[in-house]
């Protein structure tokens, strides 16, 4: 799969934005995991475009990002905030960058062989991030409390890696959004 010479990201807004569009494409699934709490991963590749949805019903983030020579560029959106991603690969290196609603969050990675490792900085904190690549699987942490896993036909690492951080970084937003809402009801 070629990552490589695809056409630049056009007009976000009207992109597909379900599963049913890539009927054809190759399925990314699993979930990140936190003590007591699971947030879902499912997304499409057909070639050039990463499509789908993190978390559930509640709490749902929907993902559309292009890859052009060397880069996923996109959204992830849900009703109530967006942010614009950008994830740039270049030699061994992986950088990306979330912008949007009241944080934004960026990560460095350094890849090796079977593994990458480096520092997401979440809402101004450095949080350490190790990952390992299977033939058909990915386990991230990020932190000591998070844990990703993706089952893949065999994407590259770099996109995979992107996915795990983005992953993260939504399911963290949607907790913090879910125990502040826990905080409202008691408080009333």
């Amino acid at each position: 799969m070629n990552l490589l010479n695809h056409e630049p990201v056009h007009n976000l807004g009207k992109h597909p934005s379900s599963l049913e569009a890539f009927s054809a494409a190759q399925r990314i699934h699993g979930e990140v995991r936190r003590s007591g709490m699971s947030y879902r991963v499912q997304l499409a590749w057909d070639g050039k475009r990463l499509v789908g949805r993190l978390g559930g019903a509640i709490f749902g983030e929907n993902v559309y990002l292009e890859a052009h020579q060397g880069q996923l560029l996109g959204s992830v959106a849900s009703s109530g905030r967006a942010f614009a991603l950008h994830a740039q690969h270049g030699g061994k290196r992986l950088q990306l960058r979330l912008v949007g609603a009241e944080h934004g969050s960026s990560a460095q990675l350094e890849f090796s062989e079977d593994s990458a490792s480096g520092w997401a900085y979440l809402e101004g904190v450095a949080q350490p991030v190790e990952v390992k690549f299977g033939p058909t699987r990915l386990d991230a942490r990020t932190g000591s409390e998070q844990e990703v896993t993706l089952h893949h036909p065999g994407f590259a690492a770099w996109v995979l890696a992107a996915v795990a951080l983005v992953a993260d970084v939504a399911a963290r937003n949607a907790w913090r959004v879910l125990l502040d809402s826990y905080a409202g009801w008691a408080e009333a």
